[in-house]
């Protein structure tokens, strides 16, 4: 059986915890498509709406780390992901979304305990859509590891301590 899944992501590599604890207590063997999503607004000018791009975008909010978080947990847990990938939502209110999500076939919507770290102008904070959309989301309580010497690296991806709340 196949589920599709949402988990909002601000490209730090604690999001990815959240899709880690998912696969890793999949005892049913599902196969997952994931979305790791992103608010992105796009702003009134019309030259930022003319050469908007999605993967030029996604490409700029990106980092090293992230990357690298990504393929290990891809490459981990292969058997259980169908498809995964990363995409922007740019809607301004709750019947966007909900129709974003209608649009992808999405059953379920995890998300973390913790605030965002929003690290670009234009992002935003999807817990607001997430909180009243008309799928139901999972919390998974995050704990980090105060000792962990690597904090921001990917050995965050491996040592970070999750839970399904």
């Amino acid at each position: 059986m196949k589920k599709t899944i949402v988990i909002p992501t601000d490209f730090t590599v604690q999001s990815l915890s959240i899709l880690k604890a998912v696969l890793g207590q999949n005892e049913s063997q599902l196969q997952y498509d994931v979305i790791l999503l992103h608010g992105h607004s796009l702003g009134d000018s019309i030259r930022d709406l003319l050469f908007f791009s999605k993967p030029q975008q996604i490409a700029a909010l990106m980092n090293t780390e992230f990357e690298e978080a990504y393929e290990v947990i891809r490459n981990k847990y292969d058997s259980q992901i169908s498809s995964l990938r990363i995409d922007l939502f740019t809607g301004y209110n709750l019947s966007a979304f909900n129709t974003y999500l209608e649009a992808n076939r999405v059953d379920l919507i995890f998300t973390s305990n913790r605030k965002p770290k929003l690290g670009h102008k234009n992002s935003f904070d999807l817990s607001h859509f997430i909180n009243k959309c008309r799928i139901n989301a999972v919390v998974i309580e995050t704990v980090s590891r105060q000792s962990v010497p690597e904090r921001g690296k990917i050995a965050e991806v491996f040592v970070n301590q999750v839970s399904v709340g």
